[in-house]
């Protein structure tokens, strides 16, 4: 049995005496207890790793504790020891970051048990959570979280040591085309095998992050020259073409890649970003398969130029953009619950467009809160429609962008849209990733709040892939929070995944939230998610995403099947 050292602040003997008492009734013996009457140094107590979960006796030094233990984000769970349960005192001391409490006069072994290992459960949780969430789960390259702190890590050293940093975009051409052909699973392998070929051109100073479907990037420390740059893409270049096997055929593919310099190209993260990645789109307009460094000569032209530039503005002016909907399935009662709006573009010649193909560039182009604005006003009168076909408790949900929120028109703009189509807000969701609200987690809480007030709900999209802080869980309107496919992809044959979804559950109770979960496709995934309490999910196993028009049709497949099971 796994031992836990649980800490008791307190300057009672009698505390100690009876905590400790408790704990050594516990069967099997799992807690081993240290004691501190007063904290000379506090917030090495509080970061120290040995330490499991603390108990604190409240009094005049627990608010400092609290905001001490926040701020440098103390792993142990923090437990309140009261003289009574009183409730005001109770929030107060929990939106400071207290996981739970227990009341002097009450301490039944039980109920002291089972608080300790909820806590350290959770604590568990959260630490796994946190390592997962500098790492994409399919290539094992780092994150987009993970590749900010470590950009900004090597741009620190190559002021420090005074040597270059290049950073290589990467994008590999018509990726789309590979997942519409050969499925997303022969995708995924392809992704892999990539991404393990990138690997094996780097040195072992070198990083590589997966920044979406089909991006990456290659941070290079301590390089000579921008040849030394060239004559690494160039490798990464023909080592990507090179065929591989899917589905039994021999399939390959190029690449695009821009280049930028730290200190001579840029000195701020953003700034680099964007320039490496403008050179990207520039190889990427040459037909790919090209390697471009960017220079103050380079010039992107999205006023025309470019063919694609052309074409997403003629979409935006003509209203091209559709959206079509994946249904959320309460998992209780196999109805439908909700919708999460995705965008398309039904290009004239090339049919329906998938984001992967332009979200980039209208986002490059400055395209996305106009795009966003329609996606809204198309979003609200589905859910006008949805009353229409007497769908009355449906709610749509709609994903929300950092460059949309951060609009200070956002509010008034989507006020304006609800009211004139005549939408009922308490059903329209926003969704928002991880990544997001970390740019900006105090400007966007005010946001949010704006927009609750109006009825809106939020969600958190792609939960467990970019928390740095937990903490914020409880200090934004959150009310769902959406579990990541790739914890559900293995379930439930994978270990680790298991313990992931269960405590991402567990912790979506406890905080009093609603837990969907993304990209359910078999049967063992739903029951799984059924027997561990998650109230609702999305994915192929019940639909992929479908125009609005076909949804009559898809409740009543449903209901027909609830009928069918009932009477087998």
């Amino acid at each position: 049995m796994e031992q836990h050292t649980v800490l008791i602040i307190s300057d009672k003997k009698t505390d100690h005496l009876i905590v400790s008492a408790s704990l050594e009734r516990a069967r099997p013996q799992r807690f081993n207890l240290a004691s501190s009457e007063s904290m000379e140094r506090p917030l090495e107590a509080l970061l120290d790793p040995t330490i499991d979960a603390v108990i604190i006796a409240h009094g005049p030094e627990t608010e400092y504790l609290l905001r001490l233990a926040s701020k440098n984000e103390a792993a142990a769970p923090l437990i309140l020891l009261l003289d009574e349960a009183d409730q005001a005192t109770i929030t107060q001391l929990q939106e400071l970051g207290a996981q739970d409490y227990l009341v002097r006069g009450q301490l039944q072994d039980a109920l002291v048990h089972r608080i300790l290992d909820y806590s350290i459960k959770l604590k568990q949780a959260k630490e796994q959570i946190r390592q997962l969430s500098n790492r994409d789960p399919l290539t094992g390259a780092l994150n987009r979280v993970g590749f900010r702190a470590h950009l900004e890590r090597a741009m620190g050293r190559s002021e420090r040591y005074g040597f270059k940093t290049a950073l290589l975009y990467i994008n590999i051409d018509q990726f789309a085309n590979i997942n519409d052909h050969y499925g997303e699973a022969d995708g995924d392998v392809m992704i892999k095998s990539i991404s393990r070929r990138l690997i094996n051109k780097l040195r072992s100073t070198d990083s590589i992050a997966r920044l979406g479907g089909d991006e990456f990037a290659v941070v290079l420390e301590d390089v000579s020259s921008p040849s030394d740059v060239e004559l690494i893409a160039e490798k990464m270049l023909k080592s990507i073409s090179a065929p591989m096997i899917l589905s039994e055929q021999q399939v390959a593919v190029e690449a695009s890649i821009g280049a930028a310099m730290y200190p001579e190209d840029g000195v701020e993260f953003s700034d680099l970003v964007e320039l490496a990645r403008s050179a990207m789109q520039q190889a990427k307009s040459m037909e790919g398969g090209q390697f471009i460094r960017y220079s103050e000569r380079l010039t992107f032209d999205i006023a025309g130029n470019s063919s694609l530039a052309a074409e997403l503005r003629t979409a935006v002016r003509k209203n091209q953009f559709e959206l079509h909907y994946q249904p959320r399935i309460d998992l209780a009662t196999g109805q439908l619950v909700g919708l999460e709006a995705l965008l398309r573009w039904n290009n004239p010649e090339r049919g329906l467009v998938a984001p992967g193909e332009f979200i980039s560039a209208c986002e490059d182009m400055g395209l996305m809160k106009t795009i966003g604005y329609q996606v809204i006003q198309h979003a609200c009168s589905a859910q006008v429609w949805l009353k229409e076909q007497k769908l009355h408790n449906v709610d749509v949900a709609v994903n929300i962008s950092f460059s949309q929120i951060q609009d200070d028109r956002f509010v008034a703009i989507v006020k304006d849209i609800i009211t004139r189509s005549g939408a009922n807000p308490a059903r329209i969701e926003f969704e928002l990733t991880e990544s997001t609200i970390l740019k900006s987690p105090s400007g966007i809480k005010a946001r949010m709040d704006e927009l609750r007030e109006l009825g809106i709900s939020f969600s958190l999209d792609d939960f467990g892939t970019g928390f740095s802080q937990l903490s914020h869980l409880t200090e934004l309107p959150i009310s769902a929070l959406k579990i990541d496919a790739c914890f559900v992809r293995d379930l439930p044959h994978n270990k680790h995944q298991e313990a992931i979804c269960t405590m991402i559950i567990e912790m979506g109770r406890r905080l009093g939230m609603l837990v969907v979960a993304e990209g359910a496709e078999t049967h063992e995934q739903i029951e799984f998610l059924r027997d561990n309490h998650c109230q609702q999910v999305q994915g192929f196993y019940y639909s992929p995403a479908i125009p609005l028009q076909n949804l009559p049709r898809f409740v009543q497949e449903q209901r027909e099947k609830r009928r069918s099971q009932l009477l087998s």
